[in-house]
């Protein structure tokens, strides 16, 4: 089942504006997450799936920032 099948497209969006602030907020200060939990939670995701989604998103964004990190010295 695609993501598409499950939520309809305006909260898929809206997931999408909120996950692209909160990369933001992450890159500039940290605390992305605190933008990522409740809207993933105001989707009806359950709270373990959430916060397993939200762990996963910074996960990514720690990986990423450190790759760049490393290659710019």
């Amino acid at each position: 089942m695609a993501a598409l099948d499950i939520l309809p497209l305006d909260t898929l969006l809206i997931l999408i504006a909120v996950a692209g602030l909160a990369g933001l907020v992450d890159a500039i200060a940290g605390g992305g997450g605190l933008l990522a939990l409740p809207a993933l939670l105001w989707a009806g995701l359950p709270p373990v799936q959430a916060l397993a989604t939200n762990k996963l998103q910074g996960t990514f964004g720690t990986l990423t920032a450190s790759v760049h990190y490393v290659r710019k010295g």
